[in-house]
């Protein structure tokens, strides 16, 4: 007979508050719960004042919600509210009809056979990019690598949701990229709020929010009246739009199904998660490049053989013939995943790890815990090693697995094919160590770097062959 909640192991509370003090710093929640997890094991239980949640870092179990999302599963109900009194309502938070309405909207948008088109955009920011290394390495200068990485990531992003060139590579300009941060760190506290004391009185972080929320809104209203106006001028991109607002805007003139809100909701969210995950995916395969000497010269051999004379990818079939690129990747978000947590609510009662569920319970996630202490080895996924495998589905499965991943994939190569073929990368020691902080994703902190020039004949020389 499965046993009760009330029967799982779990770390003891306080009156009233439950375990929210241990959660209260957002920026090491996932820790805490990993942590958590090494103690009481695949299914635990804790407290948010009077919210039960049940925390699950059972590989097997993990992946079989994923799947069954969204017939059996659901995100928390407490997440959808809070991302709709932000207004970012949209596909990653709608469930049931809505979901299915909004989903064929992404789709569309995201389609694999639009990606030639994008990759414009994603050759400028390299481009850009490079020019960036290039004046670090010749001034000997150290590098805080993980800033660059989210002005490159914001500027593909930004040009792919909204039809707009920030290049915050270049101008330095970085308003638009602290609203987004802001906000993502709202969320997550939000979230682990033992109440929703923001509705009865507004904290000096909650005012900042405001401001924040308001000019990312008042930005998305100008890119889609700035949108529509490309397309009355040009009305061939209703039929072949150039980014993903043209697509939804198509969408919406095309059937009427789709509300501006919804809109505004979608693109701001393909913002937070294209310039977030990306960003720090690229900072964490830096770090693991850095130290992993062997995988950074042989990264180097290929990019040096698939790029020639290029400085970075110029063209979009030069990404497709990166394999070992791909593979560090890979390998990357497999030891180093930037999500390490995830929300759901089953929609019926069920038995998870011997445990009865009832509906509505709200399970955490934890998506990198079964691949802590792995070691960093992408050779084994082109040898075809069958612990390659993720023990965890990366990009998720079934119908709500992620549709930006073949997007995020063309951008995240890009970057460090780039940076193998012509720089080669040490951590500054001076720094001390590389540590982590979680905003919705896991961040790297602390991750300078120094840059050597590297030329392609000294790209080739490290093959050892």
């Amino acid at each position: 007979m499965a046993r009760t909640i009330d029967e799982l192991p779990g770390p003891p509370g306080l009156p009233l508050l439950g375990n929210a003090h241990q959660l209260a710093r957002a920026s090491r929640l996932h820790t805490v719960c990993e942590r958590w997890a090494d103690r009481y094991g695949p299914i635990m239980r804790a407290d948010i004042g009077r919210r039960r949640i049940v925390g699950i870092s059972d590989a097997d179990a993990v992946n079989m919600i994923l799947r069954e999302r969204p017939e059996g599963f659901r995100r928390w109900s407490v997440q959808q509210v809070v991302f709709d009194e932000m207004g970012l309502s949209g596909v990653f938070t709608a469930e049931g009809e809505q979901w299915k309405r909004q989903r064929r909207l992404v789709i569309t948008a995201l389609n694999t056979n639009h990606l030639h088109r994008y990759y414009g955009v994603i050759r400028t920011s390299a481009e850009r990019l490079h020019r960036r290394l290039s004046e670090a390495a010749q001034e000997g200068r150290v590098l805080e690598i993980g800033e660059e990485f989210t002005s490159y990531s914001l500027d593909i992003t930004s040009a792919l949701a909204f039809g707009h060139d920030l290049n915050t590579l270049e101008r330095r300009e970085g308003e638009l990229q602290e609203h987004i941060q802001r906000a993502f760190g709202m969320l997550i506290r939000r979230m682990s709020a033992p109440f929703p004391y923001w509705r009865r009185i507004k904290l000096p972080a909650d005012r900042a929010l405001d401001r924040s929320l308001a000019e990312l809104h008042r930005a998305t209203e100008q890119f889609i009246e700035q949108a529509r106006q490309r397309m009355r001028e040009r009305p061939e991109l209703r039929e072949a739009p150039e980014n993903f607002l043209e697509s939804m805007i198509s969408a919406q003139e095309n059937d009427g199904a789709f509300t501006d809100s919804e809109i505004i909701g979608n693109t701001l969210i393909l913002l937070f998660a294209g310039e977030d995950t990306t960003a720090h995916t690229l900072g964490w395969t830096i770090w693991l490049l850095a130290t992993h000497p062997d995988v950074q010269a042989q990264l180097a051999v290929e990019a040096s053989e698939a790029l020639g004379e290029d400085p970075f990818p110029n063209d979009y079939g030069v990404i497709g013939g990166l394999d070992y690129t791909d593979a560090v990747l890979r390998e990357s978000l497999r030891v180093k995943g930037v999500t390490p947590l995830i929300t759901a609510e089953p929609l019926a009662d069920t038995t998870i790890c011997d445990t009865h569920i009832p509906a509505g319970t709200q399970l955490l996630m934890l998506l990198r815990y079964p691949n802590l202490g792995d070691g960093f080895d992408p050779g084994r996924l082109l040898r075809g090693d069958e612990s390659s495998a993720p023990k965890v589905l990366t990009f998720g499965a079934g119908p709500r697995f992620c549709p930006g991943r073949n997007l995020a994939f063309l951008e995240a190569k890009s970057a460090p094919a780039m940076i193998a073929r012509n720089f080669h990368v040490e951590l500054d020691s001076t720094a001390g160590p590389v540590s982590e902080y979680y905003n919705f994703v896991t961040i790297p902190k602390g991750l300078r770097v120094r840059l050597t020039q590297r030329s392609r004949q000294t790209a080739g020389a490290v093959t050892g062959a």
